[in-house]
């Protein structure tokens, strides 16, 4: 696969291409990120302006709500006004109630309250302002005594006791502003069947000698404070979340906030409060696990934090969407510059295709022939039509040599076989007369008679012709080798074969058997008798293989590695070392089964567990089924 990326067309055209796409991506690159940091830019400005125009409104209504309170606290006519309106309801008939430390003031008001009542009334109207910059007014004193003037006028009696924000504006010396509560009186005069919420700001007032007479509350309705956030949460673009929270964590805005949805929130804007100035930063939900952005708008005034809540990937959508085209842009840009580079290498490279084809369709009957001489390239390329040229030269010179390399090929493959099995000739002979020497010193006569015989006929199957016999007649001349050493050793020599039925007309290469027994015999007489020699053949999918063994001392670790060796680099480099005279043995049989068998030949050997060595050998059936039948 590697190689067919190598070709010239695909280098260029890869060359080419990586031009393309590293200019083009670095300016696409360069583009993307300037408008995405504008776009980021004014997203996230705009987000920040949304929170500080919603925090804004948000203090222009309770900065109004603080004025109209300040009126109330400054104002000699309000606090004469509602102290004379006390004095006079002091003087009417009252009644002690259970529960309450005041007593309540009886019906039946006195020319005097009703006038006081009235004037107090007018006061307080002059106050709020033509605006309604609040919606209703409460002065308290400290005697469970309140007037209310606004939806709802008159007079009425509390406890302070159990008045829930008493505790608190007595302990302050400033403003004190309620969270929103449900406010049953301030619902009936509004035509919504719908609950209405209101917020309470209260503040104590003073007389002229700066000691506290009362208790004033400047209430609004909720929707009317948060009328901007209202209306942004209705029309949002980003399904935005507003959060606003007080300095110790009470939620303000959303009403009946689930308070698990905005805790990581407040914990996370509450460990450094910002300034009044807008503090913008991102933040991975806990509980959705998606990044979002935070405009954080602290206010010195109720010091609220009004905190506009935007999932990143919804806020940069714009960003998303210019990237998405972009890419839609360059992708097409890209394909067709790299179309463009691809015909430019194809023109250059479709002669050399032309070449290569001519070259893969070529016979050996077309070298030097007409048909190829006629072939014309006109490339228009005159390197491509010089080498087209060359090549043409090159086929009528090559058909003069191609037979006389196959013939000197298929010579030197039969003479090798021819020198490796005479190799074996002399090797046989100098131990067989070496062993029939010592039967004579030992005066072995008849030994030497029937052992002359075997040798006869060893000799007669070694100095034949035949270069692959049937495997019986090797296992025939093997057993009779092994005669002529039973004969000098006697019982010291013990010898078997088990040969399968089937493998005895299979075709084997001649004298792979003997010399394996021979090699097994030569180191089994190294040590103590008996010696144990073992010939066995089986069939194996298809293949035959013969194994000879013996209870000899096995293989010395270094005939092994120097084996091993020298097989491996048979396997590793595909060609047969060159042996000597002498050279023969085990190295010489498995040079012969790899020239006869190929990839397909086996030859196997190792040392057995229980002391000894085994060798086998073997090739595939059908091989020798041809030897036979040639």
């Amino acid at each position: 696969m590697w190689s067919k990326l190598k070709n010239i067309q695909t280098i260029l055209f890869s060359t080419y291409t990586l031009i393309i796409i590293v200019v083009f991506t670095i300016l696409v690159a360069w583009v993307y990120l300037w408008v995405s940091g504008l776009i980021k830019k004014n997203a996230t400005d705009s987000l920040v302006n949304v929170g500080q125009s919603m925090q804004d409104q948000i203090d222009s209504e309770i900065r109004k709500m603080n004025d109209v309170s300040l009126n109330v606290m400054y104002s000699n006519l309000v606090k004469n006004q509602f102290r004379k309106y006390l004095t006079d309801l002091e003087k009417l008939p009252q009644k002690p109630v259970e529960g309450l430390q005041q007593p309540v003031t009886l019906p039946g008001a006195s020319a005097n309250s009703v006038q006081s009542a009235k004037e107090l009334a007018e006061i307080l109207t002059a106050a709020m302002g033509p605006s309604r910059a609040a919606e209703q007014i409460y002065l308290y004193d400290f005697n469970s005594k309140v007037y209310g003037n606004g939806f709802d006028n008159g007079e009425r009696s509390y406890d302070p006791n159990t008045a829930p924000w008493f505790q608190a504006v007595m302990s302050t010396q400033g403003k004190y502003i309620t969270i929103p509560v449900e406010d049953e009186e301030m619902s009936k005069f509004i035509s919504s069947r719908e609950k209405q919420y209101s917020l309470s700001l209260f503040r104590q007032f003073y007389d002229n000698y700066n000691v506290p007479i009362g208790i004033v509350e400047v209430k609004q309705y909720y929707n009317r404070i948060f009328k901007s956030v209202l209306s942004f949460v209705k029309q949002r673009a980003y399904e935005e979340n507003v959060l606003v929270f007080d300095d110790v964590g009470q939620i303000i805005y959303p009403l009946k906030a689930d308070r698990s949805l905005y805790d990581p929130y407040i914990r996370q804007l509450g460990e450094g409060q910002p300034s009044a100035e807008s503090a913008y930063e991102s933040f991975r939900n806990p509980v959705t696990g998606d990044r979002e952005l935070l405009s954080n708008h602290r206010s010195d005034l109720t010091g609220w934090n009004t905190v506009v809540i935007v999932s990143e990937k919804k806020l940069l959508a714009p960003l998303a969407d210019f990237t998405r085209k972009t890419l839609f842009v360059a992708v097409g840009i890209l394909l067709f510059a790299m179309l463009l580079s691809f015909v430019a290498a194809k023109k250059i490279t479709f002669p050399i295709y032309r070449i290569l084809r001519t070259v893969r369709n070529i016979r050996l009957d077309d070298l030097g022939s007409g048909r190829i001489a006629s072939q014309e390239l006109n490339s228009g390329l005159n390197e491509l039509d010089q080498l087209h040229d060359a090549f043409l030269n090159m086929s009528s010179r090559l058909r003069q040599s191609m037979d006389e390399l196959l013939l000197s090929q298929s010579q030197e493959v039969q003479s090798r076989l021819i020198a490796l099995q005479s190799q074996m000739n002399p090797h046989f002979l100098y131990n067989t007369l070496a062993t029939i020497s010592v039967m004579a010193e030992e005066n072995m006569n008849e030994q030497i008679v029937s052992m002359s015989e075997n040798m006869s006929d060893i000799l007669r199957y070694i100095s034949s012709d035949l270069s692959v016999v049937e495997l019986q007649t090797e296992i025939l001349h093997t057993r009779k080798y092994l005669e002529v050493n039973e004969i000098r050793h006697g019982k010291k020599l013990v010898y078997s074969f088990e040969i399968d039925e089937p493998l005895t007309r299979v075709m084997i290469p001649k004298l792979v058997v003997q010399p394996l027994v021979e090699n097994s015999l030569k180191f089994a007489t190294r040590q103590e008798p008996p010696w144990h020699i073992r010939i066995s053949g089986f069939a194996e999918d298809n293949a035959w293989r013969v194994t000879v063994s013996d209870n000899g001392p096995g293989f010395s670790p270094e005939s092994l590695r120097k084996l091993r060796e020298q097989i491996d680099e048979t396997y590793l480099t595909n060609v047969t070392p060159v042996l000597q005279l002498g050279g023969m043995g085990l190295l010489n049989i498995f040079i012969r089964m790899r020239l006869t068998y190929g990839s397909e030949s086996v030859f196997l050997f190792r040392n057995l567990p229980d002391g000894g060595a085994e060798i086998t050998i073997g090739g595939p059936m059908e091989r020798g089924e041809r030897h036979e039948e040639r």
